[in-house]
């Protein structure tokens, strides 16, 4: 049974037992059966939680993993759902678990798989409707969607969609930024809504940020083609977005003013990217590859950046500084590392005092 057979392999994957050739064999079964892999996610809500750069290092991992069964006992029959983070947080660590971790990990995959086994075969009992994910600050996460679809979370995004996609319509709701390789479908468009625009597409790879906190919304084109339309019913045309572009929207006038670009229908902002950039290289996408790039953008917006990143809270105590702009790529360095090589170019100092960090000229 192909169900028992993907609760053994979850058990081994979380552990950290689980061989290349069975965690092919996994992916390979979430493709074959792409509604099952919210079962997934109901472990790995509580298994591959974030853990805070201040957290105790020395935490127990008994309990930690008796706090699992506890919570995952009680999400069985929710509609929620985390995916499988496939990011470790970028400042953070975790505590080592004990050698018999695989045995309690068949346990809880046993203990959830055959619940929720139960509760579909229950009369009136409605099945899982909608689904939502939460990539908490300092995580990233990745999930599979129910028609094969691959996401990637950044760290303080939402996404919600339904436990299965009708056949005429592949429809999520984002709060955030993700990027997304959908799997081709012609007969059912897949549609990302965001509170300022409304992505359509068929099969292709893209990325799309809209955090509330931000003045602004972008959607970057990475391959395929996607149709853009601002949210809210208008009746102006759509806009096509080609290959390395990226169109932005500004919620206000100075937000877009710094962007250089051509002006498209409904005053959005279409920028075109260069097409000798590698994806690995370009801002837009780096953070899924565990990259920080800033590309020109002011100290006032990168330090939202920073805070989701390393899930801080930053305040830039001078207006001169908050304007300073700057170029430059980080991976795996802490925040302290980030702010001193940055300070190099522009003077300022700062001062970090558990998870705030204070900014001065």
């Amino acid at each position: 049974m192909h169900k028992e057979r993907i609760a053994q392999l979850i058990a081994r994957k979380l552990s950290g037992e689980a061989s290349p050739e069975e965690i092919k064999e996994l992916d390979a079964l979430f493709k074959e059966y792409p509604e099952d892999a919210y079962f997934l996610s109901i472990l790995t809500d509580y298994w591959t939680s974030p853990v805070s750069s201040i957290a105790d290092e020395d935490a127990d991992p008994e309990a930690h993993f008796r706090h699992i069964l506890n919570s995952a006992a009680s999400e069985t029959a929710e509609s929620g759902s985390e995916p499988e983070p496939v990011f470790e947080p970028v400042y953070s660590r975790r505590p080592l678990y004990l050698r018999n971790i695989l045995a309690m990990a068949a346990v809880l995959a046993g203990v959830i798989f055959f619940s929720w086994l139960y509760m579909r075969s229950q009369p009136g009992v409605p099945a899982l409707s909608r689904i939502e994910t939460i990539a908490k600050p300092g995580a990233k996460s990745r999930l599979l969607l129910p028609d094969g679809s691959v996401v990637w979370l950044n760290s303080g995004s939402r996404i919600s969609y339904p436990a299965n996609f009708t056949d005429s319509l592949r429809e999520v709701e984002l709060e955030g930024e993700a990027y997304f390789d959908v799997a081709k479908d012609a007969k059912r468009p897949f549609v990302v809504l965001t509170r300022d625009i409304n992505i359509k597409v068929l099969g292709t790879v893209f990325n799309v940020k809209c955090y509330p906190e931000d003045n602004k919304t972008e959607a970057t084109l990475v391959r395929g083609l996607v149709q853009i339309s601002k949210t809210g019913g208008s009746h102006q045309e759509p806009l096509l977005l080609h290959p390395h572009e990226k169109v932005v929207i500004g919620r206000t006038l100075e937000s877009v003013s710094s962007n250089t670009g051509v002006i498209a229908p409904n005053n959005m902002i279409i920028k075109q990217l260069k097409e000798s950039t590698q994806d690995t290289s370009m801002a837009e996408i780096a953070w899924v590859y565990n990259k920080l790039v800033f590309d020109g953008e002011d100290f006032r917006e990168m330090s939202a950046e920073i805070e989701r990143w390393y899930n801080v809270k930053i305040v830039i105590n001078d207006s001169t500084v908050a304007g300073y702009r700057f170029h430059a790529k980080f991976e795996n360095e802490s925040i302290s590392e980030v702010l001193s090589a940055l300070r190099l170019s522009l003077p300022f100092t700062f001062k970090i005092n558990n998870n705030e960090v204070n900014i001065y000229k």
